[in-house]
């Protein structure tokens, strides 16, 4: 008999629960005969799933959110990638699938991944430990520890946590020693048009309220934190958000959650790797996961280290 597909799915991730039932009752009964769902969370042993997924020739699907994506990384990566990860949407915020264009039903991300293509992607390392979305500290870090804090999952929760360290979380003092990547001269009219409209990119920020390190450019929830992040340049874009003022955040805020959106509370650029001390000890996050507190921080780039199963939506190849 032929090896079935796993299809991990993580019951407690998000904020509704996962039927695999009703999933696979929507998907057409040629995929149907191909994927086994699998519950699946803590303590993350993915050995078994990634040795089937590798007897029926990959991707590994998993469902879930950002943090069981994580997870799944690192088991693939320490592993040496044998088969592509496919993530389907399955948490609170997606960052990671938002920001590779993926369909938001799972239904839909499934049938569009397995038509997909693999795609070779950078991964980001903080203190040598592998990301595929983003890192960060300051407020961003805060809300992540605060959230996992709260044993609970939903919109409410987060919203009311975010507005008290908003109120309450004061900007870092940063210092830098970063490599920097170079500045590619632009060549036709329209590009140095781009370029004049864009300006120079701003200095690396030294007082930033949060501070985002970004191998993809989405946060979550449909947040652009870093709309320029590149999976495949072999940097990290970094983005520094200023702490908004209420009107701030009504006037500017909005524009953080187009793609295109240019919103003055942003602020970003790019490096290849960068050596980060803070003025105080902080929290860290890694793809949303809590990490523990440093006051300084060793940020570079594994280039084209990982397999990707992505969408043809996808905009990198």
């Amino acid at each position: 008999m032929t090896e079935r597909l796993p299809l991990l799915f993580n019951p407690r991730s998000g904020t509704s629960k996962k039927d695999p039932d009703a999933l696979m009752r929507k998907l057409p009964p040629e995929l149907r005969a191909r994927l086994e769902p699998l519950a699946f969370g803590p303590p993350w042993d993915y050995s078994e799933a990634i040795e089937k997924a590798v007897r029926a020739e990959g991707p590994l699907l998993v469902w879930g959110g950002d943090g069981t994506v994580h997870h799944a990384m690192k088991a693939l990566r320490k592993l040496g990638c044998p088969v592509a990860l496919g993530a389907i949407p399955g948490g609170s915020g997606n960052g990671a699938v938002r920001g590779l264009r993926t369909p938001l039903e799972p239904e839909g991300a499934i049938q569009r991944l397995l038509e997909g293509r693999e795609l070779r992607v950078d991964l980001g390392l903080l203190d040598g430990e592998p990301f595929l979305n983003l890192c960060g500290t300051g407020f961003e870090a805060a809300v992540a520890h605060g959230f996992d804090a709260l044993g609970s999952r939903g919109f409410f929760g987060y919203a009311k946590l975010s507005l008290r360290l908003w109120r309450s979380e004061k900007p870092l003092r940063v210092r830098w020693d970063a490599t920097r990547s170079p500045v590619a001269e632009p060549s036709g009219a329209v590009e140095k048009f781009m370029a004049a409209w864009k300006g120079e990119e701003p200095d690396l920020p030294e007082h930033p309220w949060s501070l985002c390190f970004a191998n993809l450019p989405q946060f979550g929830a449909g947040l652009w934190i870093a709309p320029h992040a590149d999976p495949l340049d072999g940097a990290l874009q970094w983005a520094s958000l200023k702490r908004p003022s209420l009107f701030g955040a009504i006037a500017e805020g909005p524009a953080l959650f187009r793609e295109k959106g240019h919103s003055a509370l942003r602020y970003e650029g790019r490096f290849l790797r960068a050596i980060v001390h803070l003025d105080r000890p902080a929290p860290w996050h890694l793809d949303g996961e809590p990490v523990a507190v440093r006051d300084r921080a060793e940020l570079a780039v594994e280039s084209k280290s990982f397999r990707l199963q992505v969408t043809d939506a996808c905009p990198w190849r």
